[in-house]
């Protein structure tokens, strides 16, 4: 083949892929990024996949349902997640172009829920659209629901996100997120969407004047969803009432301080001064900062440092200037008579490094905490310890090692669990804390490579569902903000600018346990509702096989 020929075939191709985009689809992306950050009008999330339903369900063939599902999960990624690129570029220091490509692929893998739950949806929502009996309407509405809970939740994505995230600006509904975490959210979601999807293809389709047969068929679903809706609505102001007398009649309180210094990136700081001087100043600015902290009243009984504010390794030096930060550190602590926990680095007997945390008491001890889940091609690159030629093409990446799961830590006779960024988006690691006691989750991160828009919002919300799910406090430190202080219903009581040095002095409540079933069982939601709707469905796509086939 020529390489004229080769061209004009992926320029057909490409063509072939774009044409054709139906326009509904772009009505879905637009309400889904309405939903989210920066306006988060999450009420558009329970009716933005209409448009997307009507497209699969009208499809004329599984191929083409796919192909449609493939463009909103790509649009809708690259109008979402459009920070990803400057992510790549900031924290990879990869150019420009190679991180716009990178925001490219990635838009055509971040929501695959979209396109792996075409076919089954497209069935689905056909025997909606066309079976006479109510109840049987009402049956696949529910499927539909149950089925993408499901699916969207259990699928790997990067920042495990889900439609119920939305709902964090929904103050009663997000409480529900105790039963079953955000999938349960994305199901009381799903089931508004099919019932507006309901009502809308029966009135629009009925073939006839008279819009009885069509209200008796479409009222099921519209009352299932009401109820579901008020329900949640009503569970969630009891649960709010409940937590708000827990907070103002703790067991007792930890005053903490989180220190903002407003510092992300101290490679940046060392090509302009030279790393012994960068670290100086880096710790220089922690340490001011914290004596200004003990100076307020009520004086904190700790002081949390961010995630990678120790610019080296701790306890473990590899050169005189790595001792001598350690034995300042150490010198700060007992002088000041206050616990610190602090983000930084610590390496085994064989060498290898972990982004860590390290409690340091006033008598010189010290307990520590590694990370445990890390970013995949951020902190290790999926095969590298297969193909170690991996790490040489991609030097910019830690390859950190991963630590042994959740522990917990006491701070002035409080249960704490540390929690290191990335961590905080996976709802079993915290259950798993709170289980063996924890009762604050102290969460050390790093925002300072995401910018200004989009990302520091995203994560922060994802992370205060951690409080909701197991009733716990939070207190999140951040390098560059945002560093919050999250009460156990998910209200964040205390917040720091971006992008500002600043200290976050706060009164956390210890509170009695609030039993919640997501720390009674887990995680349990989502893979439920995929193995029981799936099943659901194989055994239904299999009677109308089998059905067809007697009519041939």
């Amino acid at each position: 083949m020529t390489n004229g020929a080769r061209a004009s075939r992926i320029g057909l191709i490409f063509r072939g892929l774009f044409r054709g985009i139906d326009r509904r689809i772009f009505f879905s992306v637009a309400l889904l990024f309405l939903t989210f950050e920066p306006l988060h009008w999450w009420w558009c999330a329970t009716f933005a996949l209409v448009p997307w339903f009507d497209v699969i369900a009208k499809a004329p063939t599984p191929r083409e349902a796919v192909r449609q599902s493939f463009w909103l999960c790509f649009f809708f990624s690259l109008v979402t997640f459009a920070w990803v690129a400057y992510v790549i570029h900031t924290f990879g220091a990869i150019p420009w172009p190679l991180a716009a490509f990178l925001l490219l692929l990635f838009a055509a893998i971040g929501q695959p829920q979209f396109y792996f739950a075409a076919i089954p949806l497209r069935y689905a929502l056909g025997r909606l659209r066309t079976d006479p009996r109510p109840l049987v309407v009402l049956g696949f509405g529910f499927l539909v629901a149950l089925f993408y809970a499901g699916l969207d939740w259990t699928l790997p994505k990067m920042f495990v996100d889900t439609l119920g995230h939305s709902l964090i600006y929904a103050r009663t509904l997000r409480q529900a997120a105790d039963i079953g975490g955000p999938a349960f959210l994305t199901f009381l979601l799903l089931l508004a969407n099919v019932a507006i999807y309901v009502a809308i293809d029966r009135f629009r389709n009925r073939g006839e004047p008279a819009i009885w047969p069509a209200v008796k068929l479409a009222v099921p679903s519209v009352l299932l969803a009401v109820f579901v809706l008020v329900g949640a609505d009503r569970y969630g102001r009891y649960r709010l009432a409940q937590v708000a007398e827990s907070v103002a009649h703790p067991k007792r309180t930890l005053q903490a301080a989180a220190i903002q210094a407003n510092i992300g990136d101290i490679e940046k700081l060392a090509s302009e001064h030279g790393y012994r001087e960068a670290a100086e100043r880096v710790l220089r600015a922690y340490y001011d900062l914290s004596d200004e902290a003990l100076k307020l009243e009520p004086k904190p009984d700790v002081l949390l440092w961010p995630e990678t504010a120790y610019p080296s390794t701790f306890r473990s030096p590899e050169t005189s200037d790595d001792f001598a930060r350690d034995k300042e550190v150490e010198s700060f602590v007992a002088s000041r008579k206050v616990p610190l926990a602090f983000g930084g680095y610590d390496r085994d007997m064989r060498g290898r490094s972990y982004n860590a945390v390290f409690y340091l008491n006033p008598d010189g001890t010290d307990s520590r905490y590694a990370k445990t889940i890390l970013i995949p091609f951020g902190e290790y690159i999926p095969g590298a310890e297969l193909f170690p030629f991996i790490k040489r093409l991609f030097p910019m990446v830690g390859f950190f090692g991963s630590g042994p799961g959740s522990v917990i830590r006491t701070v002035d006779g409080v249960k704490t669990q540390p929690v290191i960024c990335y961590e905080v988006l996976f709802p079993t690691f915290i259950r798993d804390a709170v289980k063996q006691g924890a009762e604050v989750i102290f969460n050390f991160t790093n925002d300072s490579w995401f910018g200004p828009i989009g990302a520091p919002y995203y994560h922060l919300n994802l992370a205060a569902f951690r409080s909701i799910e197991t009733r716990v406090p939070q207190l999140r430190s951040t390098n560059t903000g945002f560093s919050v202080l999250v009460e156990p219903d998910g209200e964040i009581v205390r917040r720091t600018k971006l992008f500002e040095p600043e200290i976050m002095n706060v009164t956390i409540p210890i509170i009695e346990p609030i039993p919640t079933l997501m720390v009674k069982w887990g995680d349990w939601f989502g893979r439920t509702a995929l193995l029981v709707a799936g099943l659901i469905l194989l055994v239904l796509s299999y009677q109308a096989k089998h059905d067809r086939n007697k009519k041939r």
